[in-house]
C-alpha cells in the first residue's frame, strides 16, 4: 500500500499580506457595535485606522466572521473610493498549500528518519509529482515544508478591497456588514410568592460566527424584522455611550422595534453566550386560575358517548402597566416560573413563552397541570329541535382531592347561533362565541357543573 500523505505546513510566523497589499489588523480597531437581532442577521460595524498614501491600494482587514453575508460588506472613509471588494474566504488546507507552490521549491521527507530534500512542485492534484535532484519523481512524501503560507491564504476570512485614496494621511476606515451565528433571546424568570410575580429579566446574547468580538457596543433589537433584504445602514455609537454611567441598558424606539443598548461594552468570543440583565427587577400584581380549555364548538351539534379525565391548567395573567410595576415594553423569550416550597427550596411551576408585550398588554402564562383537581365533561343529552337547531346538556364533575379550596374556571366556545337553556352556575360572555363559569370546588370534595345549549 501506498504511503499516507501527511502535509506539515511551517506557520511558526503570522501569515502577512501578499506585496503590494496594506493589512489592518482587528487588534487596531478603535470602536466596535454589534447590532443583533432575535429572528435576523447581526449588523457589525468595525472602525480601524489606516495610513495611506495618495492613490492606490490594496487592503486587508482581517478578524471577519466565517458567517459573514458577503453582499452585505461595505468600506467607507474620509477621501477614499472603493474600486472593488470582496470577501476572502481563507480556506486554509493543506491541499491549497500545496497547489499555491506550483513551480516553486520546497522541502520533502521520502521517509520516517530521512532528511529533507530540495524539490521543485510540479503538479499537486491526485498523486503529487516533484523534480529532485534532476529527476520526476511521483509520489507521496511523509511530509512537505514550507518555508512560509502562501500569499493568499488565511486561517480565517478576510474583507480585501481595491481602493483610491485622494490624499496621504491617516484617517479612520468603516467596515460594516451582516453576519449569521450573532443572535440574542431575551430570558425572563419570574417567582410566585402569593398574588405576586417577582420578575426578572435578562438578555441571553450567543457568539456562532466564528470571530471573536472584543469590547463591542452591544444593541439588541426587539422585534420581528423581515428577511432578505440587504444590510441597513448602522449607526456607530458616540463614545461616550460605551461608558460604564447606568446600570441597565438604555432602550430607545427605532422604527417598528425597540433597541436596547448595554451600558458598557461586552467581549463575545467565538462559541461562547453570555448573560446580561436587560431591565430592572419588578414586583408584579398576578391573577391566577386553574382552567378547563373548551372543547370542539362541533361536539354540540352531534351526540358524544366518550369521556376522559381532565387537568385543569395553570395560568397567570398579569397587566404590563406602570401602576403593575411594569410599564415598559417586554421582548418576547421564555419565562420560567418558580415557587418556593416549605423548607425554602425552589419548585418549578413551568415554563411558557412570553410574546413581545407593548405597554398597556396582558400576558397569560400556561405553566402546568393540576395534579389534585380533576374534572370529567360528560354529554347527559342530546335532541335535534329541528333540521338545523340541537340541543345538548352537560355535566362537568370537578373533584378536589387537595387540603386547600380551589376555583376553577370552565369554558366552552359555541358557534354563531346559540342559546344556554340551563345552568348550576351563572356563565359569564367573554366574545361572541365564549363563555365561561366560575366554579369553587372544596377541599376534598365536588362540584357539578351543569349546563344545557340550543345552538343553530
Amino acid at each position: 500500500m501506498p504511503r499516507r500523505l501527511v502535509l506539515l505546513i511551517m506557520l511558526a510566523m503570522p501569515a502577512v499580506a501578499a506585496a503590494g497589499e496594506i493589512s489592518i489588523p482587528a487588534d487596531t480597531r478603535t470602536a466596535l457595535s454589534l447590532t443583533l437581532h432575535q429572528d435576523g442577521p447581526a449588523l457589525v460595524r468595525d472602525r480601524r485606522p489606516a495610513t495611506l498614501d495618495r492613490g492606490a491600494a490594496s487592503l486587508v482587514l482581517d478578524g471577519i466572521p466565517r458567517t459573514i453575508r458577503p453582499g452585505s460588506a461595505a468600506l467607507e472613509g474620509p477621501g477614499l473610493n472603493v474600486a472593488e471588494r470582496w470577501i476572502d474566504a481563507g480556506l486554509l488546507s493543506a491541499d491549497r498549500q500545496l497547489a499555491a507552490h506550483l513551480g516553486r521549491t520546497v522541502s520533502v521527507v521520502w521517509d520516517a528518519g530521512g532528511s529533507a530534500q530540495k524539490a521543485k512542485v510540479l503538479a499537486s492534484e491526485g498523486t503529487p509529482l516533484f523534480e529532485a535532484d534532476g529527476k520526476v519523481v511521483a509520489g507521496q512524501p511523509l511530509r512537505i515544508i514550507y518555508d512560509s503560507l502562501a500569499p493568499g491564504l488565511a486561517p480565517r476570512p478576510s474583507f480585501r478591497a481595491q481602493v483610491e485614496s485622494e490624499s496621504a494621511g491617516r484617517r479612520e476606515l468603516d467596515l460594516s456588514y451582516a453576519a449569521d451565528g450573532l443572535a440574542w433571546t431575551s430570558l425572563a424568570s419570574g417567582e410566585l410568592k402569593g398574588d405576586t410575580l417577582a420578575l426578572t429579566i435578562w438578555a441571553d446574547v450567543s457568539n456562532a460566527s466564528g470571530a471573536d468580538f472584543t469590547d463591542a457596543t452591544l444593541r439588541l433589537v426587539a422585534g420581528a424584522t423581515q428577511a432578505g433584504g440587504g444590510a441597513q445602514k448602522m449607526m456607530m455609537a458616540p463614545r461616550a455611550a460605551m461608558a460604564d454611567s447606568v446600570a441597565m441598558p438604555q432602550r430607545e424606539a427605532v422604527g417598528l422595534h425597540h433597541v436596547y443598548t448595554l451600558p458598557r461594552p461586552v467581549t463575545l468570543r467565538d462559541g461562547e453566550s453570555r448573560q446580561v440583565p436587560l431591565m430592572p427587577p419588578a414586583q408584579v400584581p398576578v391573577s391566577r386560575e386553574l382552567v378547563i380549555d373548551p372543547q370542539g364548538p362541533h361536539l354540540f351539534l352531534s351526540r358524544v358517548q366518550e369521556s376522559r379525565l381532565l387537568h385543569p391548567v395553570l395560568r397567570l395573567a398579569f397587566a404590563n402597566t406602570a401602576k403593575a410595576g411594569l410599564g415598559r415594553p417586554l421582548p418576547a423569550g421564555p419565562i420560567r416560573v418558580i415557587m418556593r416550597g416549605p423548607g425554602g427550596e425552589p419548585v418549578l411551576l413551568g415554563e411558557d413563552h412570553l410574546p413581545s408585550l407593548p405597554e398597556g398588554a396582558e400576558a397569560r402564562l400556561t405553566l402546568g397541570q393540576s395534579f389534585d383537581v380533576t374534572a370529567r365533561r360528560v354529554q347527559t343529552d342530546f335532541q335535534k329541535v329541528s333540521a338545523e337547531v340541537s340541543e345538548s346538556a352537560w355535566e362537568m364533575r370537578l373533584a378536589n382531592g387537595g387540603e386547600q379550596p380551589a376555583v376553577v374556571t370552565v369554558r366552552e366556545a359555541f358557534r354563531a347561533d346559540w342559546l344556554v337553556l340551563e345552568e348550576s352556575v351563572a356563565h359569564v360572555k367573554e366574545g361572541a362565541g365564549q363563555v365561561r363559569w366560575t366554579v369553587p370546588v372544596p377541599a376534598k370534595g365536588e362540584t357539578v357543573l351543569r349546563y344545557r345549549v340550543r345552538m343553530k
